[in-house]
Order: C-alpha cells, then structure tokens, then sequence
C-alpha cells in the first residue's frame, strides 16, 4: 500500500514523490525497503504495488523488479477498503489460484526484520488452516500514542512457533489518558494496520457488508474510469469490515516499528542508530545544541544552543519547529493548499 501523501512530513514529502518514496532512513526508500522486507518471505513475482496513478512511473523507477502489470492505480485514495477490494479483485482476475494476500503499507520502519518476516509466515499458515479468518500484526506498545489505533487482546487461538490471539476489539485512535491506560494493562497493541486473509473469504465479507463498494469495483474493473472510482464510499476496512467480524485474530510482536509518522518520529529512529540525540543529514555547523534533528541539501545549516528542535531545509521551504508541535505541520499544509499555494505541495 503505496498511496499515502505523508502531510506531516513536509516540506520532503510532498505530492510529488510522499514519504514512500524517500530516502529517510538508510540508503534506501521506504518503498524499497518494504519491498526487501517482504521479499524474504515470499517470491518477488507476487508483489503488488498499489498507489496513486501519478506514481506509476515512480514506483516503477524505485521498484526495477517487480512486474509492471503488477503496480495497481487508483485515480483518487479512497480509504483502505476500497482500495484492499480492488487488489484483491486485480490479483485474482491475473490468478485465479491465489489464496493468501497480505495488506502491508509501504512507509513503516521495522528495526527488527526477522521478527517481521516470522510473525508474517505464522499468519499465513494459521490461514491456510483457518481460512474464515482475518490476520493482522499487533505491535506491544512502548508510549501512549495518542496517533496511532489500538488492538485489545483475547483469547488464545494458537501456539504454533508464535503465539496468535483473538482479537477482542479496536479502538480509535485515544486521548492521552486512555492511552495511559491501554499501556499499562498490558491487554494492547497497537494497530499498524497490517492485513492477512484468504482472498475468496474476503470477498464473501465484502459481499455481505459492503456489496455497494464490491460492486462498483468489479465494475471498475471492467470499466476504469476516475468518475466511477470517486463514486465509491471512502471508508477504512476497520471499520467497513473487520470490527464487524468474530473471527479476527493478531499476531503480537516487538519488532522495533514506527509509522516514521511525523518529524519526532524519525528523529527517535535516527537517534537510535547514532550515538548522540542531535541529528544531523546534509552540511551543518554549531555547538550546544541537543536532542534536535537537522535535514538539508546543498546549503550549510549553521545552530547554537538549540533544544527540542527540527529543521528540515529543502530548495524552497525551510521548516523549524518545536518536537512537540510536530504533528500540526498538517495544519500548514491544509493552510498552504486552502491558499491555493500549489507550487508548495
């Protein structure tokens, strides 16, 4: 899952090439390395790709291995289900054998890889055995993130080589105290929106929840026009499907993640690897500045005795803001586009 635009990581995420597609970490992008990543459990040749139609040729670019009838369009993102429902239809019209798919977003940062690629193969296998089932990736909290949805812990389904839980419930994204207190019940996870099921039952539950969205894909597919495909209800497939089932189960996991959802984020992740809490990528002189992240190009950045800060130097935008106000760069966003300032998207 490809598609997303990556607001809060503006000014270097922008419609033109969002945070997917960029070099945040490492040597590699994000697209890249979730490719990587799942190439080591499954064979390259069942990859998709689905993502905005103005990153066909950028998916293709970053991604020289994958098979190009295998990057999906969408004219417009339309939530996760309907976009989950035109890959799965797109797969089974190339293969009508496929069984198993895998719903994995493209721009997450997993330290821990190996723990990735087994608690993905323990759900596979699970489904090969209980194929009414809906598989996700739960994640054992580390903060009360109010940003990210929460996965309540049931029974256990399954003991196998990894442990697999009945999922009792999601919650939404929650204020600060509630998050509080999923983290120190120990019965949560987070949600990283992770999706493993058998394709046919997946249609079934399409069909009997939301047959207006199923039908108009199938429709879509024969007939792909931007006009139909807008017409579908934007919904996520939480909420469309998945809260409306008993049969859903999560595999918990430690396995160093993050959405690499706003600056902070990224700095945590950054800061981890180094050895000191002020980061710097690109040309940078100072002293006396701390726990602060500093990204620019060609031109130097010169600081003294910042603290808490990120500066994110692009060829047309400078952004410096506090740690914790990272999460309203949105806001500047949705400010530049309401004053038409396109060139700064």
């Amino acid at each position: 899952m490809a598609g997303g635009t990556g607001t809060r990581l503006w000014p270097l995420s922008r419609k033109g090439a969002p945070k997917q597609f960029q070099k945040l970490i490492g040597d590699q992008t994000l697209l890249q390395q979730t490719f990587e990543r799942i190439a080591k459990v499954i064979d390259k040749n069942n990859i998709w790709v689905m993502t905005g139609q103005s990153y066909a040729d950028l998916t293709k670019e970053q991604l020289p291995e994958i098979n190009p009838a295998h990057i999906i369009t969408e004219p417009s993102g339309r939530n996760t289900a309907p976009a989950t429902g035109l890959a799965t239809l797109k797969v089974l019209a190339e293969d009508p054998e496929a069984v198993l798919f895998g719903l994995l977003p493209a721009d997450h940062y997993i330290g821990k890889e190996a723990v990735f690629c087994q608690a993905t193969e323990a759900a596979l296998h699970f489904l090969e055995k209980n194929p009414e089932y809906v598989a996700t990736i739960g994640i054992y909290p580390t903060e009360p993130n109010t940003g990210l949805g929460y996965i309540k812990k049931g029974s256990e389904l399954s003991n196998e080589g990894e442990i697999i839980l009945a999922v009792e419930s999601f919650h939404e994204k929650p204020d600060r105290a509630r998050a509080e207190e999923f983290l120190n019940s120990g019965q949560y996870l987070w949600n990283g929106g992770y999706y493993l099921f058998n394709g046919a039952q997946m249609m079934a539950y399409y069909r009997q929840f939301i047959p207006e969205t199923l039908a108009k894909l199938e429709q879509y597919c024969q007939e792909p026009t931007a006009e139909l495909y807008n017409s579908i209800k934007a919904e996520a497939i939480d909420k469309a499907i998945s809260e409306k089932l008993n049969t859903l189960a999560v595999i918990p996991v430690d396995m160093e993640w993050s959405d690499v959802g706003n600056w902070a984020t990224l700095h945590e992740i950054l800061a981890a690897q180094g050895e000191s809490s002020q980061v710097v990528m690109g040309k940078h002189i100072g002293n006396g500045s701390e726990n602060t992240l500093i990204m620019g190009g060609h031109k130097l950045i010169a600081t003294v005795g910042l603290k808490d800060i990120v500066v994110i130097d692009t060829d047309d935008v400078i952004l410096i803001c506090q740690k914790d106000s990272v999460q309203d760069v949105k806001k500047i966003v949705e400010q530049l586009q309401a004053e038409g300032k396109e060139e700064y998207l």
